[in-house]
């Protein structure tokens, strides 16, 4: 039996139970905890909650992953399996990897979109488009220096899957990077890429949109020449194998999106396999 710690963090942007925000708590309610436990995992559930108050994305995101750290090394304290809800990649990836620390830990890194924009060539600004440049220490240092036991992972202890989708100037840094790219038409490569990390343990990131939409509609920034359900399990059975998974997030999904249901049924499967 596995032991689960399942960090719920409902928010978009700050925003409380909104768009992307709305997952976590979707999943819960449709019955995740119950789905976990049948499959044999002891599960323990943890929200996470701002307190009242005025947030602007920046502020939201350093104090979600100051209140998430503390529960991440609880877990990992207990020996369980830290996996994280959320509805934005960087509160995951920064609240995990800061538990976990940098140093010897590999992140994995499933989406449609590199989350390697900066301030500076960003086109629309939003923060978790610039989640991955964060974890790495690539822009906005000073709220970097308000994280708790934030220290910037080294890019080639990154593996990025899947990513179909980026912007011009963030292409560019993205090509100048250490961070290994595998790309979903080319997902036998991945034990390859997997072997490159010279970590002892894994942070996995699977921001939901990485699934192409012909399976299902993860969230408004689906696109197509993604992973099929099939293909993103059999990813996660082939990590959950092969290396010692530490911690893991299932970020992004939309239910106002997922109009048929179809990424909402297939992500209780993720989660298991995480939790293997």
């Amino acid at each position: 039996m596995a032991s689960i710690r399942l960090i719920q963090i409902p928010y978009d942007s700050g925003h409380f139970n909104e768009r992307m925000g709305r997952g976590p708590q979707a999943l819960i309610e449709r019955g995740l905890v119950d789905d976990l436990k049948r499959s044999g995992h002891d599960v323990t559930l943890k929200p996470i909650r701002l307190p009242n108050g005025f947030y602007t994305a920046g502020n939201s995101l350093v104090e979600l992953q100051r209140l998430t750290v503390p529960v991440v090394r609880g877990a990992l304290d207990a020996n369980a399996r830290a996996i994280l809800l959320s509805g934005n990649c960087g509160t995951a990836a920064l609240s995990a990897v800061s538990a976990l620390g940098a140093k010897d830990t590999g992140v994995v890194w499933f989406d449609a979109h590199a989350d390697f924009n900066t301030p500076n060539t960003s086109p629309s600004g939003f923060l978790d488009g610039m989640a991955l440049s964060l974890l790495t220490g690539g822009c906005w240092p000073k709220l970097s220096e308000r994280l708790e036991s934030f220290e910037p992972m080294p890019e080639d202890q990154v593996l990025q899957i899947g990513v179909r989708e980026t912007d011009p100037e963030e292409k560019s840094a993205l090509s100048k990077s250490r961070i290994t790219q595998i790309a979903a038409s080319d997902i036998s490569r991945m034990s390859e890429g997997l072997s490159k990390l010279a970590v002892s343990r894994l942070y996995v990131h699977v921001d939901v949109d990485v699934i192409d939409p012909s399976e299902g509609s993860a969230n408004s920034y689906a696109c197509p020449g993604g992973l099929s359900i099939r293909q993103l399990c059999d990813a996660l059975e082939m990590i959950a194998k092969t290396a010692r998974i530490a911690a893991a997030s299932v970020t992004a999904y939309d239910p106002a999106i997922d109009r048929d249901g179809r990424i909402g049924r297939a992500i209780p499967k993720l989660v298991n396999l995480l939790a293997s």
